[in-house]
């Protein structure tokens, strides 16, 4: 028992820990650099054991996320609030890539970006010469984000632009918001009927083209886009910044949507030459157009396209 416990407390000098050589103290936060060099597991297990929550009162609570961030969340959300509060993270595989994509003195865009969670993140490995833009049209949750940004100590660096995005053609829509799942928000067609479906609020937002934008930002090297159909859109507002720029591009996408997703796959193509998809398990694999729209599962995607050099240290499973 004596030399099995000599061991553990030598494993938990400063500097060392029963994750390895650079572990998280105990009481400590994790490491920006753990991010993005961990592997999946072990971030999984640092991040978990250090998830706390306090209720504020008025259906608000305060959580710490990713072993750093203080985040506030709405507690009737189901979908996004509920996995932030017990576990600390969301969507570790996205996570751990942007981790590894995002630099310092980047300029970054997050559009679709909910309560802030890699608005965050991209903030902090920006760093103090870095730019983040959050776009966020839904106007509860918007409110939300510009608070976490504010309590991170990143509102020099990170702004937010409560507003959805689109082609330039409407000023104005209409947001339809699951009640329990604002993450699932989405831009009403003009011709849809003004009745809301039950369980449904909807509310009017601005929207522009990012294209039209004064972001005072002289190139973009990032986006991200999780935007619940409004790809499209969004996309032709955005054509001249990636044709300009090309920025590492993160898209969600679904060939179930209701727009030509073969032309929207055709002009990123024409923009960036090849595309990857960033799998669960196995990280950025080589995917084409034609096989990301025959795939029969009808599931979410995440689309990732930029130079080949750049995104091969952040690709790895």
């Amino acid at each position: 028992m004596q030399g099995r416990l000599t061991r553990i407390a030598r494993g938990l000098r400063p500097g060392r820990g029963v994750f390895g050589a650079d572990a998280t103290p105990p009481g400590g936060l994790v490491h920006l650099r753990q991010i993005g060099e961990d592997n999946r597991t072990v971030l999984e297990m640092r991040v978990r054991a250090l998830a706390t929550s306090a209720y504020l009162g008025e259906r608000e609570a305060l959580c710490r996320v990713l072993g750093r961030y203080k985040m506030f969340v709405d507690t009737r959300d189901r979908g996004l609030a509920s996995h932030l509060m017990l576990d600390g993270y969301w969507e570790i595989w996205l996570t751990r890539f942007l981790a590894r994509a995002v630099q310092p003195g980047m300029a970054c865009v997050d559009v679709g970006a909910n309560l802030g969670y890699y608005a965050l993140l991209m903030a902090d490995l920006v760093g103090p010469r870095g730019r983040v833009l959050a776009v966020e049209p839904n106007p509860a949750i918007a409110r939300l984000l510009r608070s976490n940004l504010d309590v991170n100590g990143f509102s020099t660096r990170a702004e937010v632009r409560p507003m959805a995005l689109g082609d330039g053609s409407l000023a104005r829509a209409r947001l339809a918001i699951p009640v329990g799942e604002p993450k699932n928000a989405a831009l009403l067609p003009p011709e849809a009927g003004a009745g809301a479906a039950g369980g449904v609020e909807v509310v009017e937002v601005p929207v522009a083209a990012f294209d039209a934008l004064d972001t005072g930002l002289p190139r973009i090297d990032l986006v991200k886009i999780d935007a619940e159909g409004a790809e499209d859109a969004i996309l032709r507002g955005m054509a001249a910044t990636l044709r300009r720029d090309r920025p590492i591009l993160v898209l969600e996408f679904n060939p179930a949507r209701p727009y030509d997703g073969h032309a929207v796959l055709a002009a990123l193509l024409e923009i960036y030459g090849a595309m990857q998809e960033l799998d669960i398990e196995r990280g950025l694999r080589s995917c084409s157009a034609e096989a990301v729209m025959a795939a029969t599962d009808r599931e979410d995607r995440l689309l990732v396209f930029g130079d080949a050099a750049r995104l091969e240290a952040a690709g790895a499973p």
